[in-house]
């Protein structure tokens, strides 16, 4: 009886730590070391966004003859 004492108590203490780590985790600020960033002027508020360009299309295609390739086909 005295192991399912143990074993009930042992439960729900890690039920209880389960579920207060997972409600605290990732929330915790942690603020940056303002010694550790690199200066910025102040006029540069944030950096532009560089668009995408369209990928120019290809005119050249590639011809492999069976001399090329060293097999044969049967």
């Amino acid at each position: 009886m005295a192991y399912f004492i143990a074993l009930g108590i042992l439960s729900l203490v890690g039920i209880v730590g389960t579920a207060w780590l997972v409600r605290t985790d990732g929330y915790g600020r942690i603020p940056t070391d303002p010694s550790r960033v690199p200066p910025r002027e102040r006029d540069d508020a944030a950096p532009a966004a560089s668009v995408a360009q369209p990928a120019k299309p290809t005119t050249t295609t590639a011809t492999i003859s069976l001399a090329q390739t060293g097999s044969r086909l049967a």
